[in-house]
């Protein structure tokens, strides 16, 4: 068969060695005992050093992705117009967000007891830039836009009856109240290498959406809080429609294999249909299942590092997905709701959920040495993750 002839080849592209191993996974047995990482990895079709496909692993462009593709705005510096969610308070605690910073900088009790706050508002983003009304490129607020601001974000106000204008509201023990935001500026910063593992970008690798605004007017709900002028840095993956479909055919082989091997560990341990060799009615027999299994253990983990290398980089596709089946780039682009107009490109734009972070004045750390009193006293702005952020186009 077409498998059995790619097994003998010495080497195997990424590209057959994922259709190979979907090919297998449909049509292998569901009551053979033989674990599919010992009879298809191990024969060299899936263990060589995985890189991205050079092909296409989805189904070809149909109607509905060309016209999403060939959307484009009227001038790449034409504004945009979206919708933006604040949420506000602690998020789980991972390698990328450590919440014992939070507390260090803004007290235990910020965001205790699942507390949350959520702003919601209209906002422009324009090519148009503007001068920094202090600090300069030396302000923090250039520093995040690496000194390089590209246009300005601006919130869209609304007006009460009392013809107060403000740009959001929420609720808490007082009734509804009213939030200005100040309008900041924002940069695209085009992908950098995952170095050291990969020394040139990936295909399809997100851009990076970076830009500030200030809370003009001080928040409290529960236990979350913050003054006015608290300076906010927002931070998210961007993806033009072009470099979204090209990630997605990325993405594929690495979410497939993560996959496919953790479904081997737990078709191999179930009680019902598992390998019955761990029963331990038989000594030898027991020895060769545990030591299958953790083969099979020793996959999944490797797999599932690989993946979790580009992840962050590439787009986020839902759980509901089937990767052991072609993924239709067609469902996924003709979600209009998605893409909008962000300027400095005609291509339309799809912004993922991103992080928030606080810039928080901190005392300095007392240090001891021969002359204290010479130390600068002044506070240290520190920014601390806050909360995330979703953004859909108008």
């Amino acid at each position: 068969s077409y498998c059995d002839v790619l097994q003998q080849l010495p080497m195997i592209s990424p590209y057959a060695r994922y259709r190979c191993a979907t090919f297998i996974h449909h049509s292998h047995s569901h009551d053979s005992i033989k674990p599919l990482s010992l009879s298809l990895m191990n024969k060299k079709l899936c263990t060589n050093r995985f890189d991205p496909p050079s092909k296409v692993t989805a189904r070809q462009p149909g109607a509905t992705q060309l016209a999403m593709l060939q959307r484009t705005s009227p001038s790449p510096w034409s504004p945009g117009s979206w919708e933006i969610m604040l949420d506000f308070g602690r998020e789980e605690s991972s390698e990328r967000n450590d919440n014992s910073q939070l507390s260090n900088i803004l007290g235990e009790e910020w965001g205790s007891n699942g507390g949350r706050l959520a702003l919601s508002f209209e906002i422009v983003a324009s090519a148009e830039t503007t001068n920094e009304k202090s600090g300069g490129e030396s302000s923090v607020q250039m520093t995040w836009l690496g000194g390089k601001p590209t246009g300005t974000v601006e919130c869209v106000s609304r007006t009460r009856n009392n013809d107060e204008n403000y740009c959001a509201s929420y609720i808490n023990e007082r009734g509804q109240q009213n939030v200005q935001i100040s309008s900041g500026q924002w940069r695209i910063e085009p992908p950098l290498p995952l170095l050291p593992t990969y020394s040139n970008i990936l295909p399809g690798q997100a851009s990076t959406l970076r830009f500030y605004i200030e809370l003009a007017t001080s928040i409290k709900r529960n236990s979350i809080t913050f003054p006015k002028d608290q300076l906010l840095l927002l931070q998210s993956n961007t993806f033009r429609t072009q470099q979204y479909s090209s990630g997605v055919q990325t993405l594929l082989p690495y979410q497939y294999y993560k996959d496919i091997s953790q479904k081997q560990v737990e078709e191999q341990l179930n009680h019902e249909t598992g390998d019955r060799r761990l029963d331990g009615n038989d000594i030898l027999e027991t020895l060769g299942g545990y030591k299958d299994v953790a083969e099979m253990v020793l996959e999944r983990d490797k797999q599932r590092r690989k993946w979790r290398e580009v992840e962050g980089v590439l787009p986020k596709l839902d759980s509901t997905i089937d990767t052991s089946r072609k993924v239709d780039i067609n469902k996924l682009l003709e979600d209009e709701d998605r893409w909008g107009i962000w300027p400095g490109d005609t291509e339309l734009m799809t912004i993922e959920r991103g992080v928030i972070l606080a810039v928080v004045a901190k005392e300095p750390k007392q240090k001891m040495g021969l002359f204290p009193w010479m130390q600068d006293g002044s506070k240290v702005e520190e920014p601390v993750v806050v909360g995330k952020w979703s953004i859909l186009p108008i």
